[in-house]
């Protein structure tokens, strides 16, 4: 793990690549995706940059991002986590919060049909969404587990395997592709939810659904961030 560092002013802060950012604590993922910011494809651009492009409050941004470096212990480092780490850090906290959270959307959205559907036009096709988004995920996870994660941690320790896919730049791709997938599908999600903004009429249902989406899309963000860009080339290097 990284050693702790002297707090950020300002300027550092506004200087700092947005991936950096996030790579160095997860937390401030959440409040990219609040504030509009892209971190996954845009998170090469200074934080000055991305919120011009995104049109966020300067003032907010900085003002949490500082905030947060005084309040607990950081999720940062995991860049320099050994390649085995880095696997069961994934599996253990976003392969589970997938899993845990997932069946809680369709549950929430279906209830939203029931009860909604006739009357808020966008209430069924959100949920065709949400289906479509957990029916990718579940066996999205599944290849990562069964087929690629052991597939690098073979690599990683020098253990020749069998494989069907050759260079293991395939199913890299394969997954990246996939990651592709899913933030497409939340793009949709959150134009039918208004940036899963509930309308003043809305239920208590309706309320959680929306709120779940958001710490939903989060987390995938984080997720895919964290194996696009952190793991993926650590274990392509190893065939380097």
């Amino acid at each position: 793990m990284s050693q702790s560092k002297a707090p950020h002013s300002k300027e550092s802060l506004l200087a700092s690549r947005v991936g950096e950012l996030v790579a160095n604590d997860f937390r401030t993922a959440h409040l990219f995706s609040q504030h509009g910011i892209d971190f996954c494809c845009g998170g090469g651009i200074s934080l000055e940059r991305a919120i011009k492009r995104f049109d966020a409050d300067e003032t907010s941004v900085i003002d949490t991002l500082m905030a947060l470096e005084t309040q607990g212990e950081k999720l940062q480092g995991l860049e320099q986590l050994p390649l085995p780490d880095l696997l069961n850090y994934i599996e253990s906290t976003h392969h589970t919060f997938v899993r845990e959270k997932a069946p809680l959307l369709v549950e929430y959205s279906q209830k939203m049909v029931r009860a909604h559907g006739e009357n808020h036009a966008e209430i069924k096709p959100l949920a065709g969404w949400i289906h479509a988004l957990v029916e990718d995920l579940m066996p999205h996870l599944m290849k990562e587990e069964q087929i690629l994660f052991p597939a690098i941690l073979g690599l990683h320790n020098q253990v020749e395997m069998q494989n069907c896919f050759g260079h293991i730049g395939n199913p890299i791709n394969a997954m990246q592709y996939e990651h592709d997938d899913a933030l497409q599908i939340f793009e949709k999600i959150s134009e039918l939810t208004n940036g899963f903004t509930p309308p003043a009429h809305a239920c208590t249902t309706w309320r959680v659904c929306y709120a779940s989406l958001a710490e939903f899309e989060a987390d995938l963000k984080q997720h895919i961030y964290l194996e696009n860009n952190i793991l993926f080339p650590k274990a392509l290097a190893l065939t380097a």
